[in-house]
């Protein structure tokens, strides 16, 4: 699943980067290595993302790109290289014209400037994911299921404020719950960028990503489906 927490390798080239001398060619492989991989690049808006390969091989513009399966507007056949530049992580045309860049954080996935909107994440490590989770997509009725996909609990996500006081919508429980998810005592949600977190007393519950049919929590271990 998705990395929050990148090396001490990639840092480093950010910094470089940033300092003005962090361009692909210049920075050490082990830094390029630390870099290459799938990611995703995803939308606060809930689009269907792109799922592409940064590779270590140079091409115009920098380092080659390849597209994934799953790819959609506006970057379908647009990206062709990647390159270190501020304010972290460029990627370019076939012309070399920069398309968008990325900064790193110390948690969570990279970002584009906080003036854009909407806002782009890169998220390296994807896993399933293919789009950012909205509030549109998750309210409603739920069951939650192990990976084999026994029912634990049926809950309802409400588009009205949660009791706990603070920016949290409500969750209701509609019947009883397996005991390691009633232990929970989950009673809030809310969309923390690109992710679902279901909220129990001072911690989260739960985080998952979107899915083709749902949502997955981040350690594969249970499924979130719509509730017939």
């Amino acid at each position: 699943m998705m990395r929050v927490v990148r090396s001490v390798l990639t840092s480093f080239a950010i910094m470089l980067a940033l300092s003005g001398v962090g361009w692909a060619q210049e920075v050490s492989e082990d830094i390029v290595d630390a870099t290459v991989g799938d990611w995703l690049i995803v939308s606060e808006d809930g689009s269907l993302g792109c799922h592409i390969t940064l590779k270590k091989d140079k091409t115009i513009g920098g380092r080659a790109v390849a597209e994934g399966k799953t790819c959609g507007a506006p970057w379908h056949d647009q990206i062709a290289a990647w390159d270190f530049g501020g304010p972290g992580i460029v990627l370019r045309d076939a012309t070399r014209k920069k398309i968008i860049c990325f900064g790193e954080r110390e948690v969570g996935p990279w970002v584009t400037d906080i003036e854009r909107s909407p806002r782009i994440y890169f998220v390296p490590e994807p896993g399933k994911m293919d789009r950012a989770a909205t509030e549109k997509d998750a309210i409603g009725k739920w069951v939650l299921t192990d990976k084999k996909g026994k029912a634990l609990c049926h809950l309802s996500l409400l588009d009205t404020a949660s009791t706990r006081g603070d920016d949290t919508k409500g969750l209701q429980i509609r019947g009883d719950c397996a005991a390691n998810v009633k232990k929970k005592k989950m009673d809030g949600w809310q969309i923390d960028e690109i992710k679902l977190v279901f909220i129990g007393g001072e911690d989260y519950a739960y985080s998952l990503i979107p899915t083709i049919d749902g949502f997955v929590t981040d350690d594969d271990r249970y499924q979130l489906k719509r509730d017939k």
